[in-house]
C-alpha cells in the first residue's frame, strides 16, 4: 500500500470527522460522496477499526475516530508552522503577507498602511482577510492577526497597538430638532441607532437600555444614518474621528466616563526574525500612532 494514499485518506477522513457529514464533506472538496465514502471504508480497513459511527440520519465518531481526527489536527497544525517559517525565513523584503483584522480597523488604518508600505517595498504583496472572525493563528496560515480582545491568545507574540473608546455621536440637524441628551438617562428619550439583537449601551459603571426605530448589523450603515441625522449611534472613536474633525457629527456625553478597548497585533512566535514581517510591524506602529 502506497503511503501518499493512506496519507489522502487520513485528510479525507478529517474533513468528514469535521462535518460529521458525508454530502457536506465531499461537497466542499469538490468531489463525489460515494468516492469519499469508499476512502473511508478503504482507511478502516488498513486501520482494522471504525472510525465512524454511522446511521440512516446520523454519523459520529467512535474513540478509535476521536483519537485519529486529534492526531490529523495536530499534523496540519505542523505543516501550517513548516509553511509559515518556510514563508519567512528569507531576508529579503519581499513576498506575501498574510493578514485579518476587524473591518472597521482595516478600513480607518489597514487599507492605507497596505498600500503606503507596498509603494515603499513593490516586492511584498497582501492577502487581507477582514472576518470579525477570531482565528486560530496555528491553524489558519495567516502571519498576522490584528484583533480587539480582552484576552490574547497566550502561544502567540501579542502586542497592543491601540486603545479605544466608543463614542456617542449625533449630527448637529438631529441635535438642532431633538435635543442633546446630557446625561445616559436622557438617552431612553432618543432615537438610538443600534446593532442588531442590542438592547442597551455599556458605559464603564453602567448598562443603559436604548431603543430607536432601527437595528442594523452593518456599522458603515449606522454611521450614514448617523450622518444623515436619523439618531444617535455608539461607534469606536477611531472609525468617527474625521467626522468629529469636520463637524459633520457631535461627540456627546463625553463627562460619562466609557470602556477602554485594546486592539492587539497578533503573529507566531516562530516568525518574528522575518525581516519583511519586522519592517511592517514597525511601519504599521509608527502610522497608527501618527494618525491617531
Amino acid at each position: 500500500m502506497k503511503e501518499h494514499k493512506r496519507i489522502e485518506r487520513l485528510m479525507l477522513f478529517s474533513h468528514v470527522a469535521k462535518e460529521l457529514n458525508f454530502s457536506r464533506a465531499a461537497e466542499n472538496m469538490g468531489i463525489s460522496r460515494g468516492h469519499l465514502s469508499e476512502q473511508i471504508k478503504f482507511l478502516e480497513g488498513e486501520l482494522n477499526t471504525n472510525l465512524l459511527n454511522r446511521s440512516t440520519r446520523h454519523v459520529s465518531l467512535t474513540k478509535d475516530g476521536e483519537h485519529v481526527l486529534a492526531c490529523m489536527e495536530s499534523i496540519k497544525i505542523s505543516l501550517t508552522s513548516m509553511e509559515r517559517d518556510i514563508h519567512h525565513e528569507k531576508n529579503e523584503l519581499e513576498g506575501e503577507l498574510k493578514l485579518t483584522a476587524p473591518l472597521l480597523f482595516a478600513h480607518r488604518f489597514l487599507y492605507d498602511i497596505c498600500d503606503d508600505f507596498h509603494k515603499k517595498h513593490p516586492g511584498v504583496t497582501f492577502t487581507l482577510n477582514t472576518s470579525y472572525e477570531s482565528h486560530d493563528l496555528n491553524k489558519k496560515d495567516f502571519d498576522i492577526a490584528f484583533r480587539s480582545t480582552k484576552s490574547p491568545p497566550l502561544d502567540m507574540v501579542a502586542k497592543s497597538l491601540l486603545t479605544y473608546q466608543h463614542t456617542i455621536v449625533a449630527s448637529a440637524n438631529y441635535i438642532k430638532k431633538h435635543g442633546k441628551p446630557e446625561s445616559i438617562v436622557d438617552l431612553t428619550g432618543h432615537q438610538c441607532l443600534t446593532a442588531e439583537h442590542q438592547s442597551a449601551w455599556s458605559f464603564k459603571n453602567s448598562l443603559v437600555p436604548i431603543t430607536g426605530w432601527i437595528s442594523l448589523n452593518d456599522n458603515f450603515s449606522l454611521l450614514q444614518q448617523a450622518l444623515d441625522g436619523r439618531g444617535i449611534a455608539r461607534l469606536p472613536d477611531y472609525f468617527v474621528e474625521k467626522h468629529l474633525r469636520n463637524k459633520k457629527l457631535v461627540s456627546l456625553l463625553n463627562h460619562e466616563e466609557k470602556l477602554a478597548h485594546q486592539i492587539y497585533v497578533i503573529h507566531p512566535p516562530k516568525i518574528q526574525q522575518s525581516a519583511r514581517l519586522k519592517a511592517f510591524l514597525n511601519h504599521v506602529k509608527q502610522k497608527v500612532m501618527n494618525e491617531y
